[in-house]
C-alpha cells in the first residue's frame, strides 16, 4: 500500500513539475511570474480532451496538439502582458497576466461550460505488476512523456546554442545583448517553451484524474508558486525535486490523514523553507527573490 502510494505521488509530482519549469524558465530570462500559466494548462487541456473525444486521433496528436496549443496561448500572453511593459513597474506585468488568465477562465466558460469534462483512459488495457506497485497503462503514459520531456529540456538547456542563449540571459540579460545574444527573441521562446510544458502538464494531469475543470488554471498557478519558492526561483534542479517533494507529501495527506489537509500542510513546508532559506533550497538571491 505504501509503495504503491508513493508511486503515486512521485506520478503527480511529475506532472507539477513540467508547470514549475514552464514557471521557472520565464522567472530566469525576466525575473518575472507568469500567472496565466496556470490558466494555459487548463485551456490546453480542455482542447486536447476535446480533440481526444470527437476525432479518432490517437492520444499523441491530441497530446501534440495540447502542447501547441500552450506554447501559442504562452506567447500571446506575452505579447499582451510583458512585450510592451515597462521595466520601471514590475508588478504591473505580473497583474496583466493575472487579468490574462482570469480572462481564459472566462473564456472557456463561456464557449464549453463550467461542467467537467472528462479525459478518456489511454492504454486501458495495460496493467504491470510490479510487486510492490502495480501501473496502469495512462500512468505509464504519464511517466514516460513527463520524463522525456523533462530529459528533453535539460539536453536543450545544456547542449544547444539556444539552450545557452537562455541560460545567457537568465545569467544577465544586459550583458548577453551586448555579446550579441537577440534576448527578446530568446525571451519569446522562453515564453513559447514555458506554454509546451504547461499543455502539456495540464492533459497530462487530465489524464491522471480522467477529468478538467475549467476551475483548475488557478490551483494550478498556486501549486506551481509554491513548488518554485520551494526548490528556489530560476533554480530547474531545485524545481524538479521540490515538484516530487509536494507530490509525494499531497499523495501520503490524501491517503493515511484527511483529503482537506493536503494544501495545508505544503502550505507550512512552504512558509517554514522561508523563514529558514527564503531563496528556497536551492535558488538564487535576486530578482523576483526580493521582492518576494
Amino acid at each position: 500500500m505504501l509503495a504503491q502510494q508513493l508511486f503515486n505521488g512521485l506520478l503527480l509530482g511529475a506532472t507539477f513539475c513540467l508547470v514549475a519549469l514552464g514557471f521557472n524558465l520565464v522567472v530566469g530570462a525576466m525575473d518575472r511570474l507568469n500567472f496565466a500559466l496556470g490558466e494555459t494548462a487548463m485551456l490546453s487541456a480542455v482542447l486536447g480532451a476535446l480533440i481526444m473525444t470527437e476525432t479518432p486521433v490517437p492520444f499523441l496528436v491530441s497530446f501534440v496538439a495540447a502542447t501547441l496549443i500552450g506554447g501559442g496561448v504562452a506567447v500571446a500572453v506575452y505579447f499582451v502582458s510583458f512585450r510592451f511593459v515597462s521595466a520601471d513597474f514590475p508588478t504591473a506585468s505580473i497583474l496583466s497576466s493575472l487579468g490574462c488568465g482570469l480572462v481564459l477562465t472566462a473564456v472557456v466558460t463561456k464557449a464549453f461550460g463550467s461542467h467537467q469534462r472528462s479525459v478518456p483512459d489511454v492504454l486501458s488495457g495495460v496493467r504491470l505488476d510490479l510487486g510492490l506497485f502495480t501501473v496502469s497503462g495512462a500512468q505509464l503514459v504519464i511517466l514516460l512523456l513527463a520524463t522525456l520531456l523533462t530529459a528533453g529540456l535539460y539536453v536543450f538547456l545544456e547542449r544547444t546554442p539556444w539552450g545557452t542563449a537562455i541560460r545567457a540571459v537568465s545569467d544577465d540579460a544586459t550583458v548577453a545583448g551586448l555579446l550579441g545574444v537577440p534576448v527578446q527573441r530568446v525571451i519569446l521562446l522562453t515564453f513559447a517553451l514555458s506554454g509546451v510544458l504547461a499543455g502539456a502538464a495540464g492533459l497530462l494531469t487530465g489524464l491522471a484524474y480522467h477529468s478538467i475543470s475549467p476551475f483548475d488554471g488557478f490551483t494550478t498557478t498556486l501549486t506551481a508558486l509554491m513548488i518554485i519558492v520551494l526548490g528556489g526561483l530560476g533554480s530547474v534542479t531545485g524545481g524538479v525535486l521540490a515538484a516530487l517533494l509536494i507530490g509525494l507529501i499531497q499523495t501520503l495527506t490524501v491517503a493515511y490523514l484527511s483529503a482537506t489537509l493536503r494544501d495545508l500542510i505544503v502550505f507550512i513546508l512552504v512558509g517554514i523553507v522561508l523563514l529558514v532559506r527564503p531563496q528556497g533550497l536551492f535558488g538564487r538571491n535576486a530578482g523576483v527573490l526580493e521582492r518576494v
